[in-house]
């Protein structure tokens, strides 16, 4: 897979993550990187796609930097492995504290075919060493273009 954002200027490849030990969801092993939750459904399946990536680290930027930048609107494109193109247009962005982190309404059912983008955000625990917020990009399918044969 391949997830491309337009008005942020990002084209990178889309690993697989899955839980950790812990139960929780895996995060990318790069900054510069995402992943693509794998118990959850391919983008453009009905449910709650969702890809992870980093908003930093203690080097700079990561490939989310700017993700809190997005608008209503903003077309967010995935290709995947079998060449079709799934493109999803955001339709909010909120954050959550992680404290009260909506895990069902991320990465739940649902009857449409959503993308949901995540990220760290808010203020920086520089005791804890990690964001106190996670900053959520929710998006629904547009549209579907096959490759042509």
């Amino acid at each position: 897979m391949r997830l491309s954002i337009g008005q942020l200027g990002i084209s990178t490849a889309v690993g697989t993550l899955g839980l950790q030990a812990n139960g929780q969801v895996m995060v990318p092993r790069s900054v510069h990187t995402v992943g693509w939750y794998r118990d959850g459904p391919t983008p453009g399946e009905v449910g709650s796609s969702v890809i992870l990536g980093h908003v930093d680290s203690y080097l700079g930027p990561g490939i989310f930097f700017e993700l809190k930048t997005l608008r209503e609107g903003a077309i967010i494109s995935v290709l995947l492995a079998d060449g079709v193109t799934t493109r999803f247009a955001v339709t909010r962005v909120v954050e959550y504290s992680k404290g009260s982190f909506p895990d069902r309404l991320v990465y739940g059912p649902r009857g449409t075919r959503s993308l949901n983008l995540v990220t760290c955000g808010g203020v920086f625990d520089h005791a804890t060493g990690h964001y106190e917020s996670n900053i959520v990009v929710f998006s629904r399918l547009v549209a579907v273009e096959r490759p042509v044969a």
